[in-house]
Order: C-alpha cells, then sequence, then structure tokens
C-alpha cells in the first residue's frame, strides 16, 4: 500500500522502495515526479561554475612567492660559490700562480653577472606579486590592474584571468629564450669589460694580499736585464729578492 491511487498518481517516500530511500548522494522523488535537490547536483553544477577572479589572483600570488623564493636561495649558493671562488684567487696568487688566478677571476666576473640578473628577476616578480596584492585589496580587480602601468595592462579586465595567465606564460617562454641568446653571445664575444674586470679583481685580491701585480707577473728574463741596468746604483739582484721575500712571507 505504498502507492497510493487518486485521480493523479503521486510517488511518496518510503525506505523500503529503492528509488525513494534516503541518501546524502541520491536524489528522492517528491510529489509528481519532482527532482529534489541533492549534495551530488551541486557538485555537478561546480563543474560550470565560473573560477572566482579572487581565487585566482591568490593562487598567482602563491605561484610568484614561490618563485621568488627559489631565486633567492639559488642566489644564496650563489653567494657561497663566489666566496669560494674568491678564497681559491687568493690562494693561487700566494703560490705565484699568476695565470691560474686571472681564469679564476674571469669565472668570478660570469658569475657575479649571472648573480645580478637573478636578483633583478627576484625584483621584478616582487613588484608583480605587489600589484596584484593591490588589486586583490580594493575590491576592483579590473580597475586596480588598470592603474598598475603598462606591466599590468595585459592582465585585462578580471574576467579575462585565464587568458592573462597564458599571455603571461607565453613571455616567460620568450624571455627565457631571449635571455640564453644573450647568454650564448656573451660567451661567444669576449669584450674588453671582462678582461677589464678580471684584471680589476686580480689587482683588488693582490692588494689585499699585498702582492705588486707587475711585479709577480715580470718575467724572469726581464728581471735580469732590470738588475744588470742597475748594477751601477744598486746591489744586483736586489730586486729579485725583494720579489722572492715577499713571496715567501706570503707562504
Amino acid at each position: 500500500s505504498n502507492i497510493k491511487h487518486s485521480n493523479s498518481t503521486s510517488v511518496t517516500e518510503d525506505s523500503s522502495h529503492p528509488a525513494t530511500q534516503s541518501t546524502s548522494n541520491h536524489t528522492r522523488f517528491r510529489g509528481k515526479g519532482t527532482l529534489a535537490w541533492s549534495p551530488g547536483m551541486s557538485a555537478l553544477k561546480g563543474l560550470f561554475k565560473k573560477p572566482d577572479p579572487r581565487a585566482q589572483l591568490r593562487t598567482s600570488q602563491r605561484e610568484v612567492t614561490h618563485n621568488v623564493r627559489d631565486i633567492e636561495r639559488e642566489v644564496l649558493a650563489l653567494r657561497r660559490e663566489e666566496a669560494k671562488t674568491l678564497k681559491d684567487i687568493k690562494a693561487a696568487a700566494r703560490s705565484g700562480n699568476m695565470a691560474g688566478a686571472k681564469i679564476l677571476a674571469q669565472q668570478l666576473v660570469r658569475l657575479r653577472g649571472h648573480m645580478a640578473k637573478m636578483q633583478t628577476q627576484a625584483a621584478n616578480l616582487r613588484g608583480v606579486n605587489i600589484s596584484m596584492a593591490t588589486a586583490a585589496t580594493t575590491g576592483t580587480v579590473g580597475a586596480s590592474l588598470a592603474s598598475a602601468g603598462k606591466a599590468m595592462a595585459a592582465v585585462g579586465a578580471a574576467a579575462d584571468l585565464p587568458g592573462a595567465q597564458k599571455a603571461a606564460q607565453q613571455f616567460a617562454r620568450e624571455s627565457f629564450a631571449m635571455d640564453m641568446a644573450a647568454d650564448v653571445m656573451d660567451s661567444a664575444l669576449e669584450t674588453d669589460d671582462l678582461e677589464e674586470e678580471t684584471d680589476d679583481v686580480v689587482n683588488q685580491v693582490l692588494d689585499e694580499i699585498g702582492v705588486d701585480l707587475s711585479a709577480a707577473m715580470a718575467p724572469a728574463g726581464k728581471a735580469r736585464v732590470a738588475s744588470d741596468a742597475k748594477a751601477t746604483t744598486s746591489t744586483p739582484g736586489q730586486e729579485e729578492d725583494d720579489i722572492l721575500a715577499r713571496l715567501t712571507a706570503l707562504k
């Protein structure tokens, strides 16, 4: 007698009927075949719900912060490598290995240039994160992003955040390709600036340890000629003895 017959047929709730069992994950029929609301239908509707711009901004901020921290960790590692390379330069100079000291100085110059680029990239990412944070706190995402300037104008309206993220990813790929091309060009073209910076590093290290660069790098033949030229006014071999005395004191 679970189903009652009248002028219109209706299906009532009954715990013994499979179609009307009370379950949180299933729908129930009420009245004249009316479909009642259920959590399962709510989840299905969520699949077609438009993404929240603020939630997307928070996700982007987390990604930017994560990238900045990765860059900062890499910079710290480069600083440790910088200190180690500088120590090796001093050791090579103390032992009289000026050719090795100059090679290490070139590596140090390139290392510092790479570290400066990474610090610039981290600063740019922090600027993007600040702009996004400003947009999230104003409540008017589109207007806030427009006020951020040309750098944030590509983000567009808040409803077009997926497209803006795609453009940002494309920009990142192109920027990475340009950086790679620049590194190849820098490696292929040895400029006078690199040579000058290398000499500056070597001179600075030698100043710290008290060695004269010109004296340390003077060939033995030139030293003997200089000694012979000064034979009438100074003790023979005095300049060579002075250089050897300095190097011996550093060991």
